[in-house]
């Protein structure tokens, strides 16, 4: 029986950069961190036949493949069929775009919302990312013991998995109450977050100004993500009727006083305080 336990000793060390999350959760998070809209692909085969994971049973793979589909089908703003060389192969895959929200990193190493404590000082209101921890909410359920296991080894971690900590794994399958439910949460807020996705889609289809193109975050998809300045994406949200223009001026202040909170950091990298300097810049010249 594959069972795996795990208790949070508020060490923070996982805490080590901002967390990624859903579009819809930077509102209630706008004057804690400086916030990106970010463009990211990914891509799977399109056949369980292509699907190889070496060491891995064909159950088990075939389990990977089906829910990582599904989740990505999910969370994706868009998905199409394409071909891309795999070592000498051409190989016909999916391929889907992620729009998410990531905020500035400060180049300190660690999340700008821990406290002088070393203890999150939002927990209250963490976002889903942080509350999935030590696993991801977009991540298929057959790769959860994979990934605990990868989350413990790394030495700087001191999390409680011990048989006497709760029970977060088990025969496989996730059991723990509080993962489960950020990861329902996260589905259920990408769902809320499927028009505003969609209208972003078709300003970087338009070729809008600020946008990175399809065509360019397929580009680079081998190096990581693109991303634009959140108030580009409130923007879109308003001309979509999604957002008023008095929410986006309010969270654009927000956006504000969290950029201040971070120029304030004496610590924070040089490409840290010169994108939270653009930003203040911009959100002056509207104001």
């Amino acid at each position: 029986m594959t069972t795996r336990h795990f208790a949070c000793t508020q060490c923070g060390k996982c805490c080590n950069r901002p967390p990624e999350v859903e579009l819809g959760e930077v509102a209630g998070l706008a004057d804690q961190f400086v916030w990106q809209v970010l463009f990211r692909q990914y891509s799977l085969p399109r056949s369980l036949a292509d699907y190889v994971t070496p060491g891995v049973a064909r159950e088990q793979a075939s389990a990977e493949f089906y829910e990582s589909r599904k989740l990505l089908g999910a969370f994706a703003a868009h998905s199409w069929n394409g071909k891309t060389r795999i070592g000498d192969k051409l190989e016909e895959r999916t391929f889907y775009l992620t729009i998410s929200a990531l905020p500035l990193d400060s180049g300190t190493g660690a999340c700008s919302a821990l406290g002088a404590d070393g203890r999150c000082s939002i927990y209250d209101s963490r976002p889903h990312s942080c509350r999935s921890v030590p696993l991801h909410y977009s991540r298929a359920q057959p790769y959860a013991v994979a990934d605990f296991d990868a989350f413990i080894r790394f030495e700087t971690h001191h999390c409680d998995s011990s048989g006497s900590a709760p029970l977060l794994i088990e025969n496989g399958q996730i059991v723990d109450p509080a993962v489960l439910a950020a990861r329902a949460g996260a589905l259920q807020q990408a769902e809320a977050d499927r028009r505003w996705k969609h209208a972003l889609l078709r300003a970087m289809r338009t070729g809008r100004p600020g946008f990175p193109s399809l065509a360019q975050v397929e580009q680079y998809a081998g190096q990581g993500a693109l991303s634009t300045p959140m108030q580009f994406g409130w923007d879109v949200a308003v001309e979509s009727g999604l957002l008023s223009e008095s929410d986006r001026d309010a969270l654009l202040e927000r956006q504000r006083a969290a950029a201040d909170r971070l120029l304030a950091n004496p610590a924070i990298s040089d490409n840290a305080r010169n994108l939270a300097l653009d930003v203040r810049r911009f959100i002056g010249m509207r104001g």
